[in-house]
């Protein structure tokens, strides 16, 4: 009896986050689908709404410009590049906005068996629903500097009071937080690989890739680190609460 009771009083006295309740996965799910929507909507008119016509209408008028390492392009290079950089951005926010929708109508059936199969004592929470969670925070967040870490830092939290690892789900949730745009990214960077090829660049697209890429690197690493520097504070945290 007197383990009965202990054990009743350690399920009461449990925080909030360690039962994390289905709608914040659903909530969740909705975030990552409608912005999946959005970038949908936007690739789709990007790809194959915006003709050459309008291109040279932007260039001719002086509206666009491209300029790579001080070197400004002519009028005809200044247009293949931008049809060429707007056709694979268009292409990048599709098939993004496409992953994305998918990724979320898989994660709420998933997180929805998970609740449906955990007793009521149980709980239903894993260390991606804890960087799921913690990637839409920083998403939500992302106007404040050092954003991945307020994510990891939630990632960290939540799953420390299931099992007190904190860094890991944080490090996740930057990593998850980053990929969308690391996607659109590739694609950027392979639209501007085109169009500066199609112009004869003297060797400047193989120059922008290389920079893109670095700068795409570092800022993968950049997010990963906050979020995990995040998942240690909010781990902390959730140990000093339990």
């Amino acid at each position: 009896m007197a383990s009965s009771t202990t054990e009743s009083d350690d399920a009461d006295s449990t925080p909030f986050g360690y039962h994390l309740p289905e709608f914040v996965d659903w909530i969740a799910g909705a975030v990552i689908a409608l912005v999946g929507l959005g970038l949908t909507v936007g690739g789709t008119v990007l790809a194959f709404a915006v003709d050459q016509d309008t291109l040279r209408e932007s260039v001719q008028s002086g509206e666009l410009t491209v300029v790579i390492f001080e070197r400004e392009l002519t009028e005809a290079e200044t247009l293949e590049v931008a049809q060429a950089v707007a056709n694979w951005t268009g292409w990048g926010l599709l098939v993004t906005g496409v992953l994305l929708v998918l990724f979320a109508v898989g994660y709420v059936v998933v997180r929805h068996r998970a609740h449906t199969a955990a007793g009521p004592d149980e709980s239903a929470g894993s260390y991606l629903s804890a960087a799921v969670v913690g990637a839409v925070v920083t998403a939500f967040v992302s106007f404040i500097p050092f954003s991945p870490a307020i994510g990891g830092g939630v990632a960290g939290y939540l799953e420390s009071l299931r099992s007190e690892r904190g860094i890991g789900p944080g490090a996740l949730s930057g990593l998850l937080g980053a990929a969308p745009l690391l996607v659109i990214l590739l694609f950027v960077t392979a639209g501007l690989y085109v169009g500066l090829a199609s112009v004869s660049a003297a060797g400047l697209e193989v120059v922008t890739v290389a920079v893109m890429l670095v700068a795409g690197l570092f800022a993968t690493v950049f997010a990963v680190g906050l979020g995990a520097v995040g998942g240690y504070i909010g781990g902390r945290i959730a140990d000093s609460w339990t």
